[in-house]
């Protein structure tokens, strides 16, 4: 049966139900303790038909197993994973925000789409996330995790604007307990690299071509492969070609289109060797081409594009404040809360991006309010108001709950106690009341039965018996939260919770299914990690340092860390220039580290004709002048591409090296062959070009030499055909691009 929340579930108090799927639901949280302790957190909890689902609990505890060996600023944080009345469940980080997909399609549907350098850093913030997922090591050996469903979907964008990846559930690690069977597909299609869509093996280069669809479909505002069917879309990720984003989008720098397709190379020996390598890449683009950082912040966007929610998301904790310090029990049985932390909760696998979402109105966040909490407690149920005692119990005082029935008298349907959470402030009495009232039971009966409805029913006991060595001996072992080396009376398929604890030694915590009448469990405990101060000195005392996108200050700073643990250090100059970063694993001889930083440096060019353009691969550049520019934040010994270009003439291209503070260039452009231009022809995936009746090949395709004035370019991609005239000018290039997917 359904019941009123809040309401206790093992040690945590379910405040509102974020959503619900065919397999689990998810639940906003909270966790207490003493001198006021509280803290949110979500639940999510596998639905009780399914806990007979032995492959189903097997993939929900690897995504527990897997995400919980995960502690990174960029991924949701799994805190717990347990059994409680029955029913495995997880407890993770809460985050107050929308997933990416509900982001772009916000900002699209207000006018106010995301810059181009907001998109380029949520991918810089996700890649740092999963980068750190591929390479973590676990015990001293590696966990090989591949993702396999990187999608806007599944990633965080908190209206503080972190950015976190979340939804494990079909990673590929080392570890799992469950393995996908040869040539089987997990993932939306749409965001597949081809061996994941060939069913090959995989390693992180496939979450590496997701990413690059994610930048690709961000900075263009369109679908890359995504089409009518499964079919279709498989085929457009084995062999359409992406055109480059600026294509597409003006608005997207040149400069950044070969980062992005260097992702979606069909060959993964082609792409980047790893996502660190991209968000290097990234990063230089970002911090070359960003002037005003703290425009391009998404707290301020995030606030404009989700205003409405973030007052209902103030809101709703304020009532759980009151519920929680005033005893009123807000929410209905079976209400969805309008919460910010709703995940995809899957039937497993993918198709397309047609994947199976939560019910849509547990999602809607822009329905109807629900009714404030005095309507709440004035339409609360007379079941739900606690008992008024004979007698005042004494202070601390809990009243015993029924036993909870075993899973099994659950799932046929037997009605749980109805908790009911109330703490009453008592003004000068210096402490607090707790009581817990009972709902009677499944015959509606008060349940009293003489001895004030204290009375028991004593569980089945099994035949099974538990045993268990650990090593050092004086660690302290817990069975379900009694010491104990040992347990009889277990039931076959019970699940129990061991840990062991000893001075000097990593906690063990594990959830065990008994599977033999006598089972037997040998615990190892892993030393306890050490500890390190490592000194980060820049060589400018001005520099801003930071640790792993922790701001920690400017100059010499101290950071603590686990010895082991890898941290990314980025040092940026006050002045200008470009940002240093060095990764440094930690370790007791490592105690200084010395980043060297280099002031910035600007080149000044001189072009003839004037009317001319400039671009360059580093730095920004600006135009001083008529006829001369200048690019700033360059770095000293470092080297530049510039392109200058001009109607009428032919583009010219030079390397630069930068060796002092001012570098200076001339230039005079050469005038271009009269009558002749060229035309740049792509199609969305792919298409046969023909131009005035002659084969030139398959997109994307440039045409050089092509004389001046009209031609006919005819595109071909099966039964369909598009025509177009173009105009060509001498020494210019003329465009043309036909999206097939449209037609």
């Amino acid at each position: 049966m359904s019941k009123v929340l809040p309401q206790h579930f093992g040690k945590y108090i379910l405040m509102r139900k974020i959503a619900m799927g065919g397999m689990a639901e998810i639940f906003k949280a909270k966790v207490t303790g003493t001198e006021g302790f509280e803290k949110d957190l979500v639940i999510k909890r596998i639905l009780p038909h399914f806990t007979e689902d032995e492959a189903f609990v097997k993939m929900f505890i690897d995504e527990a197993s897997i995400t919980a060996k995960l502690q990174h600023p960029n991924i949701v944080q799994i805190f717990d994973f347990d059994v409680a009345e029955g029913t495995y469940y997880i407890a993770m980080e809460y985050i107050e925000g929308r997933d990416l997909k509900d982001v772009l399609e916000r900002s699209i549907k207000l006018g106010e789409p995301l810059s181009v350098a907001q998109c380029v850093w949520i991918l810089m913030e996700t890649s740092k996330g999963l980068h750190y997922a591929h390479t973590k090591e676990y015990r001293g050996k590696p966990l090989n995790i591949v993702h396999r469903d990187i999608s806007p979907s599944n990633v965080m964008v908190a209206f503080n604007g972190e950015v976190k990846l979340m939804d494990f559930g079909i990673a590929k690690a080392a570890q799992r307990s469950t393995k996908t069977m040869a040539g089987a597909v997990k993932g939306k299609v749409a965001y597949m690299s081809p061996e994941q869509a060939r069913g090959k093996p995989l390693d992180g280069r496939s979450d590496l071509f997701a990413l690059g669809i994610m930048l690709w479909e961000m900075l263009t505002g369109k679908r890359l492969f995504l089409a009518e069917s499964d079919f279709e879309t498989l085929t457009n990720v084995l062999k359409a070609e992406a055109p480059p984003p600026s294509s597409i989008n003006p608005a997207v720098p040149a400069d950044l289109d070969p980062i992005v397709l260097k992702c979606i190379e069909k060959k993964r020996e082609d792409r980047y060797p790893n996502v660190e390598a991209f968000n290097r890449e990234l990063t230089r683009w970002y911090y070359s081409n960003v002037i005003d950082l703290e425009k391009e912040k998404l707290r301020p966007l995030m606030s404009r594009l989700f205003k409405s929610e973030i007052d209902e998301v103030e809101r709703y904790n304020e009532e759980e404040r009151v519920d929680l310090m005033g005893g009123t029990a807000s929410g209905a049985a079976d209400a969805t809360a309008m919460m910010p932390a709703a995940a995809d909760i899957t039937s497993g696998g993918g198709d397309g991006d047609q994947r199976t979402r939560i019910d849509a109105s547990a999602m809607d966040f822009g329905g109807p309010a629900p009714p404030d909490a005095e309507a709440r407690t004035r339409a609360m149920p007379a079941a739900m108001e606690p008992p008024a005692p004979q007698q005042p119990p004494p202070r601390g005082y809990n009243q015993r709950a029924q036993p909870m029935p075993p899973p099994q008298q659950q799932r046929r349907g037997s009605r749980l106690p109805l908790i009911l959470f109330l703490v009453l402030l008592l003004v000068g009495g210096g402490g607090a009341a707790v009581f817990f009232a009972t709902q009677g039971n499944d015959n509606g009966n008060s349940g009293n039965n003489g001895n004030n409805g204290n009375a028991t029913t004593e569980a089945p006991r099994g035949d099974a018996m538990l045993r268990i060595l650990v090593d050092p001996k004086e660690a302290k072992v817990k069975i379900d939260g009694e010491v104990a080396f040992e347990k009889e009376g277990l039931e076959l398929g019970q699940a129990v919770r061991v840990t062991a604890d000893a001075p000097g030694f990593e906690s063990y915590s594990k959830v065990i299914k008994i599977e033999e009448k006598d089972q037997f469990l040998k615990i190892q405990l892993e030393k306890e990690a050490k500890y390190v101060n490592v000194v980060v000195q820049p060589s400018d005392d001005t520099a801003i340092v930071y640790a792993n996108s922790e701001r920690l200050g400017a100059g010499p700073q101290s950071y603590r860390g686990k010895v082991g643990d890898s941290v990314l250090f980025r040092v940026e100059p006050v002045g200008g220039g470009q940002p240093v970063t060095q990764t440094v694993v930690l370790a007791e001889d490592v105690p200084i580290v010395k980043i060297s930083v280099r002031s910035a440096a600007t080149l000044l060019i001189s072009v003839l004709p004037a009317e001319a353009t400039v671009e360059a691969s580093a730095g920004t550049v600006e135009a001083k002048e008529t006829g001369l520019f200048a690019v700033n934040n360059l770095e000293l010994g470092s080297s530049v591409d510039v392109t200058i270009s001009a109607t009428g003439y032919k583009r010219e291209k030079r390397t630069v090296g930068i060796a002092q503070a001012t570098e200076t260039l001339k230039l005079e452009l050469e005038k271009a062959a009269p009558g002749k231009g060229s035309i740049k022809v792509g199609a969305r995936p792919w298409a046969q070009v023909t131009m005035d009746g002659r084969p030139y090949g398959t997109t994307p395709v440039t045409i050089p030499g092509v004389s001046a004035g009209r031609h006919r370019i005819t595109l071909k991609q099966g039964s369909k055909t598009k025509t177009q005239n173009v105009m060509v000018k001498p020494g210019q290039e003329a465009k043309v691009y036909v999206d097939f997917t449209t037609m």
